[in-house]
């Protein structure tokens, strides 16, 4: 599988159980990525996930079992785990001015592209698809 950056709510709805056809696509692709390999998440992605699965869905996850399935994600062989930093800050405000994107979804595009990935698997295009260098999956 090409390195694809996987986005926080597909992260969340795999393991929200809560969210039918979207649970189970979005949990069959990251069972695909534990196994195979090919899964990238900006640290930002686990930090909102942290957030969202244990504060902001249907049934929340307890914080430690939530901490552990991030401790998984930061200690697999199988997820590459990138970063941002102070030019990726600026590269993305440069995003969000060219194309009138949100600043969050500009710093994980600016980490994508600093990083040489061109796919990113959500369902947010509103933002992704204005940039044209970067390839939009939605898994459902």
């Amino acid at each position: 599988m090409t390195d694809k950056l996987i986005d926080t709510n597909i992260l969340v709805y795999a393991y929200d159980t809560s969210e039918g056809n979207k649970h189970k696509a979005s949990r069959d692709l990251l069972i695909q990525i534990w196994k195979e390999g090919g899964g990238v998440i900006c640290l930002q992605n686990l930090m909102k996930f942290f957030v969202v699965i244990t504060k902001k869905v249907e049934n929340p996850i307890d914080v430690a079992e939530a901490r552990t399935i991030v401790e998984d994600f930061l200690k697999s062989d199988n997820w590459r785990i990138i970063d941002r930093d102070v030019d990726t800050f600026l590269n993305a405000v440069n995003l969000v001015s060219k194309y009138e994107i949100h600043l969050w979804d500009a710093v994980i595009a600016a980490c994508m592209k600093e990083n040489d990935l061109t796919e990113i698997v959500t369902e947010n295009k509103k933002d992704f698809e204005k940039l044209p260098d970067i390839k939009v999956i939605i898994p459902f």
